[in-house]
């Protein structure tokens, strides 16, 4: 580095990650001057420490070390806390590093939320609790834990769900689905109106392709999306609807047909305020809702219920009115600047004679632009079955909203097209994977032509609505924003790009836990109460989902296993190396188990104890002395009998295979990289070590990097304990501090 790059050092530090390594670097660095721009992919800083219950060998409170910091770095007046973000790219150089950050969004403004929790107690969606690895449940607004900093809410949004993607109207079915769950059917109801224009019609004869798609028929059988909706139409009490169009509009639009399309375009475009004629050639609106389906499967009061909103909001209707016998087409073309065409697939025929130059395809029907449904023909229309043939009644629905939207835009002057990815067919990341033969099996489809049986009582709607999987996250329901006092839900809230402009990187990305289903042999995700390590942690702690005691569906397990070296030192999984922290957290663990239930039977399967850092020895003497048994063995698997765990194993210092009954076992899980680093590696130009952690650079020091600027801290480095954690990133922050006060400081 030359003089002239010298002095033009940008003298900022970027830090990747806020666990303990990363705050302890940033206020290093920050104390001496420098500005810290901090991220974190999470909605709070703390990293796993935050999850532990005690450190060893001391057994400090791991909150009352790790909380105080927490508030230290949020506080610093140095710090640039960036949380809920991830790096985009990386480019430059030691000194000039160029950086994007993906800011994503919370949903919740965090300059008003006061984390009162109101929202949380209206929020029906409960969705299992990362923070507690599952163990325990959440809402889908939520605080990571109740110390995280910063201590604000955050809406869980993962995407559009599979029975709304599914949806030809993309009704929000989860949102009213987790509403009925808590029981609130007036809200349900309102949340089904904001979609769909005549729910009981749908009630009762749609095709429910959303249930072909919901994610629980995964598991056994889909949730009755249909029933709940026909459910909530008939047993909430509506007010007379009013109409109060957003504004009043002069241009007028002519419905030519009055079937399930026409009826929603006519619907969707009073609402936005046109005047609105609707022209049906028979004695009642309704076209296949009135003559296609029997009474008994559609009873006349439910569509006669529906359909009244129609005249209520001021829209005229011409029954007995067919144009080119009783009105002419000219005439409506003179008259009206926008006309829908939803005659249906049999009212084809009549009105391309009526309608001189309507193109017509080689299957009979309109043609029309796919997208925005316009004709052949200026300023005309067309949707429904008249122009996709024969289909659903909620697909011809669906039509009419979409040819609504296009006359909007047509007499607006708006560009026709942009922005309508969304009312083509969606397709949702959840969608489910199960193959046709097995959704066919599980699937209830709807038969047209029986009489429709009763509707679910209140228990059943309950019951089968608790069924939701929540796959879709947040339901999207409002629900948090009405009972938001300070008004700091936003739904509309977009990630950000942030670029920052940073002179040296220090890397303080933690681990991930190994994932025990690698191991099968020993249960993990089969029997309920074989845990790993973190998750035993977060069963111990006062915080955790059971309030720090010790309880395995409900009851305190009297015999324990725990098995050490669960995915180190193991050839099988591609981890030969030692986790340096197993050895000491189980013996910390089977401490507070022998606190927590004093007369548990624990036994400590090892193949070794590396008890190698100050005060370890004597911690694992002084466990050994509290009853707890260690015994020298190579588990090989873990097994089921007579509703009690079995751990097979052989006894190394015996040479006996050996079997012990447990209620309980935990496996020492050893720590790995985690995914995202290996995207890293490649924007910064950095090795991977044999053991897939970053590789420092040649020599002996484990902070230095095979590039200038960017220095190493914690675990990504390779698997330490907390004391090691800390020192080596001070030891970081020393050198990222050496690089940056070599440049000119801004003043």
């Amino acid at each position: 580095m030359n003089q002239e790059e010298r002095r033009k050092i940008i003298p900022e530090a970027l830090i990747i990650g806020a666990g303990i390594a990363g705050m302890q670097a940033a206020l290093d660095i920050a104390d001496k001057g420098f500005k810290v721009h901090l991220v974190e992919k999470d909605p709070s800083i703390g990293g796993h420490m935050a999850q532990l219950d005690k450190t060893f060998p001391t057994l400090d409170c791991s909150a009352c070390i790790i909380t105080p910091k927490m508030v230290d770095t949020a506080n610093h007046p140095n710090i640039h806390l960036l949380t809920y973000s991830e790096i985009v790219s990386i480019e430059g150089k030691a000194g000039h590093f160029k950086v994007i950050v993906r800011k994503k969004p919370r949903y919740v403004d965090v300059t008003k939320c006061t984390a009162c929790a109101d929202c949380v107690a209206q929020c029906p969606v409960t969705l299992p609790n990362e923070f507690d690895m599952g163990l325990g449940k959440r809402k889908a607004i939520y605080i990571p834990f109740p110390q995280a900093v910063p201590l604000k809410y955050t809406i869980d949004r993962r995407g559009i769900p599979p029975c709304t993607a599914a949806c030809p109207l993309h009704c929000n079915a989860q949102g009213y689905v987790a509403l009925i769950s808590q029981g609130k059917l007036k809200e349900a109801l309102a949340l089904i109106r904001q979609t769909l224009p005549f729910p009981g019609i749908l009630g009762y004869v749609c095709a429910h392709p959303c249930e072909r798609e919901c994610k629980r028929i995964e598991v056994d059988r889909p949730v009755s999306i249909c029933a709940l909706k026909r459910f909530v139409v008939e047993h909430v009490e509506e007010p007379e609807p009013e109409f109060n169009p957003v504004e009043e509009r002069p241009q007028k639009v002519a419905i030519i047909g009055g079937g399930p399309a026409g009826l929603t375009a006519a619907f969707d475009l009073r609402t936005k305020g046109y005047q609105v004629t609707l022209f049906e050639s028979k004695e009642e609106l309704g076209g296949l809702l009135i003559y296609g389906l029997p009474s008994y499967r559609l009873p006349k009061e439910v569509i006669k219920k529906d359909l009244s909103v129609i005249e209520k909001m001021g829209i005229e209707i011409r029954l007995k009115t067919e144009i080119g016998r009783d009105l002419s087409f000219e005439e409506i073309e003179r008259n009206y600047d926008a006309i829908f065409l939803s005659v249906g697939s049999a009212g084809v025929e009549a009105i391309s004679k009526t309608l001189k130059g309507l193109i017509r395809n080689r299957r009979g029907t309109i043609q029309v632009d796919p997208l925005t449904l316009e004709t052949s023909l200026k300023k005309v229309f067309a949707g429904g079955d008249g122009v996709t043939g024969p289909g659903t009644i909620i697909e011809a629905m669906a039509q009419g909203r979409k040819g609504a939207t296009s006359i909007d835009r047509f007499l607006r002057g708006e560009d026709l097209r942009s922005g309508r990815e969304s009312e083509i067919r969606q397709i949702s990341a959840m969608q489910s994977l199960l193959p046709d033969s097995k959704r066919t099996e599980r699937e209830s489809l709807p038969h047209m032509a029986k009489p429709i049986g009763p509707g679910l009582t209140a228990e059943e709607a309950i019951e089968d609505a608790q069924r939701c999987l929540s796959c879709g996250g947040c339901s999207d329901c409002g629900e948090c924003a009405k009972y938001c006092q300070p008004k700091a839900i936003v739904y509309e809230m977009k990630e950000e790009r942030i670029e920052l402009h940073v002179g040296a990187i220090i890397l303080a990305t933690g681990f991930d836990p190994f994932n025990p289903r690698l191991k099968p042999e020993f249960g993990y995700g089969l029997y309920p109460n074989v845990l790993h390590g973190i998750e035993m942690e977060r069963l111990c702690s006062a915080s955790g989902p059971t309030k720090g005691e010790i309880l395995i569906q409900g009851k305190k397990p009297k015999e324990i296993v725990f098995i050490h070296c669960v995915g180190s030192r193991d050839k099988t999984v591609g981890n030969e190396y030692c986790s340096r922290v197993c050895c000491m957290y189980t013996a910390k663990q089977a401490h507070l188990v022998r606190d927590k239930i004093p007369d548990a039977r624990i036994t400590v399967l090892y193949m070794d104890v590396r008890a190698f850092g100050k005060g370890f020895e004597e911690f694992y003497e002084r466990v050994q002395k509290e009853q707890i048994i260690y015994r020298r063995a190579n588990p090989s698997e873990v097994y089921q009998k007579n509703g009690k765990l079995v751990v097979r194993a052989e006894d190394t210092l015996l040479g006996e295979p050996v079997e012990l009954e447990a209620d309980l076992v935990v496996l020492a899980s050893g720590l790995v990289p985690r995914r995202e680093d290996d995207l890293l590696k490649r924007w910064l130009g950095l090795e991977s070590s044999t053991d897939r952690f970053y590789a420092e650079a040649p020599g002996l020091d484990p902070v230095l990097t095979g590039v200038e600027g960017i220095f190493l801290a914690g675990c990504c480095q390779g698997p330490k304990d907390i004391p090691d954690t800390v020192a080596q990133a001070s030891g970081a922050a020393a050198l990222a501090c050496a690089l940056l006060a070599k440049g000119k400081r801004k003043g």
